[in-house]
């Protein structure tokens, strides 16, 4: 690519930063997302992240292509998430995270976030104030390290006098981090884990079980017919009574979903992105050993919101418009709004 004056294209003269939410397995759409622009030619200045998003933002950040993180994704299996997650019971968590920090090593060696080629910026949580810390200096694997300690899974990570867990506790996704790396159009992507209905299989097991009590046993002699008309109306009446209460595991992800969700309308109310992706994960299944989902999911959410980077890339911001996107989809929503600025 040109780099002088005015023979630079467009998405070359832009200032364009992408800012990469918290969200676990889901963080696999990051991938996809990034696979694309590098596609399209987009030249990223700028990366922030959160939790998951600050391990793929790094990783990017440090040079690995798109395809190698994707693949990195795909070559998950589960000594590698039993390694990454191995109990050693010490008290302030159920890991150590010493075998995520020997991955990431692996991979991204001793790099120092200030000699990255690229400018980035991983957000972490200060656990005695519960401030976020946006990570800009030190050693680039520590900094994914802390950024993605989960309070209770991993062991928080001391830095610089603070103790730091994951940062998607307060800022899980970093737009205002991008900014102040210098972005002017932030494209940032959301993969934080939204609620969904709990306690509703449960009733859904009961719901068949009429049907194949008065098709079966009736043929038995030895139970009465009428017995099947009998648990018929039970369990018809059962149905529509009140729903069954989830177990504690849904009750804690929901609440967890809760939180973080409203934590995310708030900061991004305060510093809104020039282009919010969102890809559809719901009917994805998304975990850490069926990664190729959300790689896919993300590419096509990415591929749904290039129309929209381009006419922002071309200058609509100039012009006092800002087209923003959520891409749930094969088809992208667009609005118009005033150009987004961060509230102190």
């Amino acid at each position: 690519m040109n780099t002088k004056g005015q023979n630079r294209t467009p998405a070359e003269r832009a200032t364009i930063g992408l800012a990469l939410s918290s969200g676990g397995a889901r963080g696999a759409a990051h991938a996809g997302v990034l696979e694309v622009l590098a596609r399209e030619g987009v030249q990223i200045s700028a990366v922030s992240g959160s939790s998951i998003g600050a391990v793929v933002g790094g990783a990017y950040a440090a040079g690995l292509s798109p395809e190698r993180i994707s693949q990195e994704w795909l070559n998950t299996d589960l000594p590698k998430v039993v390694r990454s997650f191995l109990p050693t019971f010490p008290r302030a968590g159920l890991s150590s995270g010493g075998g995520l920090r020997k991955y990431l090593r692996s991979v991204l060696g001793n790099t120092r976030i200030e000699d990255l080629p690229l400018p980035f910026a991983a957000v972490a949580c200060d656990l005695d104030t519960g401030k976020e810390v946006v990570l800009r200096e030190g050693l680039l694997v520590d900094a994914l390290r802390a950024s993605a300690a989960i309070p209770g899974i991993f062991y928080p990570v001391p830095w610089q006098g603070q103790v730091l867990v994951d940062g998607g506790l307060v800022e899980p996704l970093p737009v205002r981090a991008c900014r102040d790396l210098g972005a002017q159009i932030v494209v940032a992507v959301d993969v934080v884990p939204a609620p969904s209905p709990a306690g509703t299989k449960r009733r859904c097991l009961w719901q068949p079980l009429p049907v194949r009590l008065a098709k079966e046993m009736p043929t038995h002699t030895s139970v009465p017919s009428n017995l099947t008309n009998l648990l018929e109306g039970i369990l018809a009446d059962r149905s529509g009574a009140e729903r069954s209460i989830p177990g504690i595991y849904s009750i804690l992800n929901q609440a967890v979903a809760i939180f973080q969700q409203e934590i995310l309308r708030l900061k991004l109310t305060l510093c809104p992105a020039d282009l919010l992706i969102q890809p559809n994960l719901s009917s994805a299944g998304v975990s850490y050993l069926h990664a190729a989902d959300a790689v896919r999911v993300g590419k096509e959410a990415m591929e749904a919101a290039l129309p929209t980077l381009r006419h922002l890339i071309e200058g609509s911001a100039e012009s006092g418009q800002v087209l923003e996107t959520a891409s749930s989809g094969s088809d992208a929503v667009l609005s118009i709004q005033s150009p987004p600025r961060c509230v102190a």
